[in-house]
């Protein structure tokens, strides 16, 4: 793989605390929005499921953003019906209506109930209408995988906006995600990585090991201390 791919890694900042690193995370998420809005009047904002990335959005949704003016598309989904617990559209849904905001963000979801292959073919074409990402914001799993791109996974090679899996190694096996293609388009790439089961990925990539964090390219990389020892 090249282009996007062959770029060197950046260093991450590394905070004494989770919190500290979320926050800081949020500051930076904050002023790229802003910046997307400045210039387009509009913000695509990427954003991954998880425990990481809602603990930024947390925080940023304490600025005086105009929210309406953001949308929101998830990064992946699980092959679940809709409304299942697992899905990543129920829990940000949940997380936007305790956020009390004045505006909401218009949430994109991810057909993913129609099953890998459909769902992403849907979902290409979402992607499509809604226009180039500015902003996505990712968490790093404990082997290294980002969205639902997995280590050595085929999907690491879909050429269109959308991937169907197939091989998770995590259950569900089935999910559609947004490429590596589409990911590395954003102007803002954020990769968030804290506590001490992401360590042996810190080691790994810092030797040059290409998991798919290494190959979405983060523009900035937050990480705790735990993660780094």
């Amino acid at each position: 793989m090249s282009g996007e791919s062959e770029r060197s890694l950046i260093q991450p900042e590394i905070f004494e605390s989770e919190t500290e690193a979320f926050q800081a995370a949020s500051a930076m998420l904050v002023d790229a929005i802003s910046s997307s809005i400045a210039a387009r009047s509009s913000c695509v904002l990427v954003l991954a499921g998880g425990n990481s990335a809602n603990s930024v959005m947390r925080f940023a949704f304490q600025s005086d953003i105009n929210w309406s003016l953001v949308h929101l598309v998830l990064a992946d989904e699980r092959c679940v019906p809709i409304s299942h617990v697992d899905r990543n559209d129920v829990a940000l849904t949940a997380l936007v209506e305790s956020a009390s905001l004045v505006h909401r963000p218009v949430i994109h979801g991810i057909p993913a109930e129609l099953g890998p292959h459909l769902g992403a073919e849907k979902f290409a074409v979402q992607l499509a209408s809604i226009g180039q990402p500015d902003i996505a914001l990712l968490g790093v799993a404990d082997d290294g995988h980002i969205a639902s791109l997995f280590p050595n996974s085929t999907a690491l090679s879909a050429s269109g906006d959308a991937a169907s899996v197939t091989d998770s190694p995590k259950e569900p096996r089935e999910r559609v995600s947004c490429s590596l293609a589409y990911l590395t388009r954003a102007t803002y790439r954020i990769a968030l990585q804290t506590g001490h089961n992401k360590r042996d990925i810190f080691v790994r990539l810092q030797q040059g090991e290409r998991l798919p964090l290494a190959l979405f390219s983060p523009t900035h990389w937050f990480m705790d201390y735990n993660a780094t020892r």
